[in-house]
């Protein structure tokens, strides 16, 4: 039987803009744009991940997390929630994270007002093994190398000769020496869902700078602020994104950071030394509360990365510094932080 012109045209149109696709991978069709904005295929290769394969890399510039979330636009209410990372040993591969695809729903990514490539959102949730409390308020989700299951700072450029010796390449098909991995993205505004028995669902939040630290894929995630963990009680954790083997624990009054040091660096600066090495990021996101006797309160966070061992960086927010011979008495904001007494602090200038 032969078609009718118009209905010849209709079909070709039609099979052009629903392509079949196998395992979520899509290829895209030239366009005259630049050779680094024009996308080769993309991949969802989990709910939250997707590969992404330009013709040239990506410009330095354009690798902000603004940059880089105008550039990618998607259909489905998919957005970027960080910037996409080089694979090591690719030349124009990316690692990108997105919020949480549907499985099975077709979406298509523009970048930089390109022609759309369509890709489908991934069923296949990322394999974690145990979820634990690790503080007052705070639990992780452990997941392991040998399980076939990495953090994407093992596997991209930017942290290439910094993830001591677990650093390692993966092919086009996620695999390295034989061995399948799941990768696992940033997890930059990323959450779970933490449920006591008998209880309502609670929203934990990923806390920032965790997901990888200290030979450990172990992210941290925290409740709402003043929600705590009530000792006896038991917790499941459950995502959209992710498998949990262990999803739950009871939960214990979890101790304190001792706390045997804490001395002005400078105005604006504080050094707060522990007991022992955490062995652990348990600070990050954590802050401190100085008053002074006039009634100034400052507030210092912990500055991001800057543990070493048992000791780590505060920085004073939003502009405050300490008076010089100014005593300042310092307090825990929350419970992650046992002190010594009335501990105090007193920035001297030029000490």
């Amino acid at each position: 039987m032969k078609l009718a012109p118009s209905l010849l045209t209709g079909t070709l149109a039609f099979l052009l803009a629903v392509q079949p696709l196998a395992g979520g991978k899509a290829d895209a069709r030239s366009t005259g744009a630049n050779a680094s904005d024009r996308i080769v295929t993309v991949e969802a290769i989990n709910p939250i991940t997707l590969q992404v394969t330009f013709e040239a890399p990506i410009p330095p510039a354009e690798v902000t997390v603004d940059t880089a979330k105008a550039n990618f636009q998607f259909t489905g209410g998919l957005t970027l929630r960080n910037i996409p990372q080089l694979k090591t040993g690719s030349a124009a591969t990316y690692i990108v994270p997105t919020t949480v695809q549907s499985p099975g729903t077709l979406y298509s990514l523009s970048y930089k007002g390109q022609e759309p490539v369509k890709f489908t959102g991934n069923p296949y949730k990322l394999k974690l093994r145990s979820a634990a409390q690790v503080a007052y308020d705070t639990l992780e989700l452990e997941s392991s190398l040998e399980d076939g299951v990495t953090d994407y700072s093992n596997i991209v450029q930017a942290y290439a000769g910094k993830r001591g010796g677990l650093e390692f390449a993966l092919d086009a098909n996620l695999q390295h020496q034989g061995k399948t991995y799941q990768v696992i993205p940033s997890l930059r505004d990323s959450y779970v869902t933490v449920t006591p028995q008998g209880g309502a669902p609670l929203k934990a939040v990923y806390v920032p700078f965790t997901q990888n630290t200290d030979g450990r894929q172990a992210p941290k995630y925290r409740l709402p602020e003043g929600t705590v963990f009530e000792a006896g009680t038991s917790y499941t954790v459950t995502s959209d994104w992710a498998e949990i083997t262990s999803p739950t624990f009871t939960a214990k009054t979890a101790a304190a950071l001792e706390a045997v040091e804490i001395r002005a660096v400078n105005a604006t600066t504080l050094q707060v030394t522990l007991a022992s090495d955490p062995k652990d990021e348990l600070f990050a996101s954590r802050r401190l509360l100085l008053s002074a006797p006039d009634g100034t309160l400052l507030t210092a966070q912990y500055k991001v990365t800057t543990r070493q061992g048992p000791t780590a960086t505060f920085e004073i927010l939003n502009g405050g510094a300490m008076v010089p011979g100014t005593t300042y008495a310092v307090h825990t904001v929350g419970y992650w932080l046992q002190l010594k007494g009335t501990q105090t602090v007193t920035y001297t200038a030029g000490g």
